[in-house]
């Protein structure tokens, strides 16, 4: 039996090198941020830009295209952003490349409040704070399973004997949706799926793939499943599509993330 099992992302900030707050410690500078568009981090820039003054900028590029472009960006010399805002799977590029730079002097002159836990450490040197975790979960609309006779599912084989039963019933063409979309989406729901089965992806002391098995057989035939139920166009679902097909009405059971639960759940969803 296929359990829900998610995995869990942390956001992080990252510097690039060396930033300026006006009323918040530095005189003059330029600070420019780039990480993803969504609430959590829209809030958290604009607590930053709270720190500008006519000696100080503080601007930022919030887009869904930023994995595509940290890279680059940070590159360039000089660098097009001071700092970036990251998530587990978009760290490991800029470490890679060498486009980090350790936090610890930092920490010591400014980060009196940081906790342990929050501090992302690596060969002793802290790359990066972590100032929230997500995770993703089930959302089901009542009234529809109510109206369907079921009961909220909870393992996957149940989600998808719920949607089929849904279809079957007329209430929805496409009852289920997840962030499906090519790339690192679609990858997420992979490592999902796989890690429910209870699969490793490495073989035993080592770091070679183990992937190519049972486990990962069940994990794609139950993707397929899913997708099945899902909207034909699902290879261009991101969390911004499947939260306005859920808004919109057009879905019954959805995977998204823990942080898009307040436009999920308000009066308008």
């Amino acid at each position: 039996m296929n359990f829900m099992k998610t995995t869990a992302a942390s956001a992080a900030i990252v510097l690039m090198g060396s930033t300026a707050y006006a009323d918040c410690g530095i005189a003059s500078g330029n600070v420019n941020i780039l990480g993803n568009e969504f609430g959590a981090i829209q809030a958290l820039v604009a607590g930053a830009k709270e720190c500008a003054s006519g000696s100080v900028t503080v601007e930022s590029n919030l887009t869904t295209e930023h994995r595509d472009i940290q890279v680059a960006a940070l590159t360039a010399n000089p660098a097009q952003y001071t700092s970036a805002i990251v998530a587990n799977s978009s760290i490991v590029p800029l470490l890679n490349e060498g486009l980090v730079r350790p936090l610890d002097d930092l920490i010591a002159k400014h980060g009196a409040g940081i906790k342990d836990t929050q501090k992302i450490t690596i060969d002793g040197k802290v790359m990066a704070i972590a100032f929230m975790a997500n995770a993703q979960h089930l959302y089901v609309r009542q009234d529809i399973l109510d109206e369907a006779g079921l009961e909220i599912p909870s393992t996957y084989e149940e989600v998808i004997a719920a949607g089929q039963a849904i279809k079957d019933a007329g209430l929805m063409e496409h009852p289920f949706a997840m962030n499906s979309k090519t790339g690192w989406n679609l990858g997420e729901e992979f490592v999902n799926m796989y890690t429910g089965t209870g699969g490793e992806f490495f073989k035993p002391g080592t770091a070679e793939p183990s992937i190519n098995n049972e486990n990962g057989v069940t994990a794609l035939n139950t993707l397929k499943a899913l997708a099945d139920l899902s909207n034909p166009d699902f290879l261009t679902f991101d969390s911004n599509a499947t939260g306005a097909s859920w808004e919109a009405g057009n879905i019954a059971i959805a995977q998204l993330w823990g942080s898009r639960a307040s436009g999920i759940l308000d009066n308008e969803g």
